[in-house]
């Protein structure tokens, strides 16, 4: 990850706003996938759902949970979101401050995203670690584990498969919901080439991406609230 974009080194905890001149520049109505076709809208915001959001820049880029904020919307629920981001962080880092187990366990969450450093991609036995210690205070706050899994490096899509087998892997050992960004990544970067998911920088996502990634991540936990 390009330490030239770390220019957030502080931890953010806030409830994202949603921002409509941004949600508007990411184009993100026309990437609604077919998955979504035939589901209808709820007629009023009758259904809350809370959701905390624990990364990097990966999560805070482009405001991606105000975009899953504002897809829950479409879909008729109340959305609550909460983000703990640091620029450059990995999920051990995050284990390690207080802040975070206080959060999880107090913050009466539904579900807790969980994103680990992408670029380079850490090793899988510190990944599997952190993930463990997280899922504990998930499962005692009574909430759902959702890993967000990311996507390599513009430069080297060969690392992709690799990530997705980490990410599968974890997700399966602690039970927890699987947002599967990466796997879905490239496909629909070849399948819509008038975008580029990328940041200028080659790690990031731009506006697209970002909308993307919140569209497969809200989908994800659509379904489980089905």
């Amino acid at each position: 990850m390009n330490q030239n974009h770390h220019v957030r080194k502080r931890t953010v905890i806030l409830t994202v706003a949603l921002a409509a001149a941004l949600l508007a520049a990411t184009g993100f109505i026309f990437l609604r996938t077919s998955a979504r076709k035939g589901s209808s809208a709820r007629s009023g915001l009758d259904t809350s759902v809370s959701i905390l959001f624990i990364g990097n820049s990966h999560t805070y880029y482009n405001d991606l949970p105000g975009i899953v904020q504002h897809l829950a919307a479409e879909d008729g629920y109340d959305c609550r979101i909460t983000m703990l981001a640091h620029g450059g962080w990995y999920l051990r880092q995050h284990v390690e401050q207080p802040e975070v187990r206080f959060n999880i366990l107090y913050g009466g969450y539904d579900y807790v995203v969980l994103q680990e450093y992408a670029q380079p991609f850490v090793q899988e036995a510190e990944y599997r670690e952190s993930a463990r210690q997280l899922n504990q205070w998930v499962r005692e706050a009574g909430s759902i584990p959702v890993i967000y899994e990311t996507w390599s490096v513009q430069s080297a899509p060969e690392n992709q498969n690799y990530m997705n087998e980490v990410h599968h892997r974890i997700a399966d050992e602690i039970d927890a919901l699987l947002a599967p960004v990466g796997e879905k990544w490239w496909d629909y970067q070849e399948s819509h080439p008038q975008l580029d998911m990328f940041d200028p920088d080659g790690e990031h996502a731009s506006a697209e991406g970002s909308a993307f990634a919140a569209e497969c991540i809200w989908e994800t936990i659509r379904q489980s609230l089905s």
